[in-house]
């Protein structure tokens, strides 16, 4: 008989936090630093107050600044590299006066968790559901963990025991 695969058996410990008054420019480099796609955002107690991904940064940054239509035909090289700079030029801008907003302006404050002993079904169930890509694991009120779909994916496959690739996925 298999044993229904829990939230514990592929959750990530320990997963990075952010505090909700950190700055847009801190968060971005914590993401970029640790190499993940968002995080969960806790107060001082470490209570789960929202997720910040990098999806909520970039769209702080479109509601900055518009794109700039290209004032020349496409077939001019000089025409295309101009509005490449310029809109390169733009998007820093746009960073710039987005930089020190803080991460609770931003985050998403609807936060879906699981606990370790819910069954795998139910964290996947979530992420369809919502077209979120990871989830915080709690115990009460403390953050224990994060699932990701990568983490659901390479459990599957771990669990089956039909992966020969033992690669990152």
């Amino acid at each position: 008989m298999t044993r229904t695969m829990k939230v514990r058996d592929v959750m990530a410990k320990d997963p990075i936090t952010l505090k909700p008054t950190a700055s847009l420019r801190e968060a971005a480099i914590t993401l970029a630093d640790e190499c993940v796609g968002g995080c969960p955002v806790v107060d001082d107690r470490g209570k789960i107050i929202g997720m910040l991904s990098e999806v909520d940064i970039l769209e702080a940054l479109k509601t900055q600044h518009k794109e700039l239509r290209m004032l020349m035909p496409p077939e001019i090289t000089f025409g295309i590299s101009f509005v490449e700079i310029i809109k390169e030029r733009e998007a820093l801008a746009a960073f710039k006066e987005v930089e020190n907003r803080l991460v609770q302006d931003v985050m998403t404050k609807e936060v879906h968790a699981v606990s370790p002993d819910d069954a795998l079904e139910r964290p996947i169930r979530l992420m369809v559901q919502h077209k979120i890509h990871r989830i915080p694991v709690v115990e009460g009120d403390r953050l224990v963990g994060i699932v990701t779909r990568g983490d659901v994916l390479r459990g599957f496959f771990r669990h089956t025991g039909q992966s020969t690739y033992r690669g990152a996925l």
